[in-house]
């Protein structure tokens, strides 16, 4: 299972994606953080969906009031990364 979700809000400039990768250690998961041109965060969680949905909803209690809104996508896919990692 795969689940992307952009965050937008006050996302970037403030420790989100090292935020996102050091909660991220406490689950069986891969995938990517990345902040996009827009200003937004994109976050890519791959492995079961108990798992994915834990994650998510640590990754947003620990970073209540910098996201404001949050568009997630479910995808039924083989997982395509090996580990959980922070791009540009």
């Amino acid at each position: 299972m795969r689940c992307k979700i952009i965050y937008s809000g006050r996302v970037q400039g403030v420790g989100f994606r090292w935020n996102v990768a050091d909660v991220i250690t406490g689950f069986v998961l891969t995938g990517i953080v990345q902040n996009l041109s827009d200003g937004t965060v994109k976050v890519i969680l791959e492995g079961k969906q108990g798992e994915i949905n834990q994650g998510r909803d640590k990754i947003e209690e620990r970073m209540k009031g910098y996201w404001v809104r949050s568009e997630i996508e479910y995808q039924d896919e083989a997982p395509h990364f090996s580990k959980f990692s922070i791009l540009r």
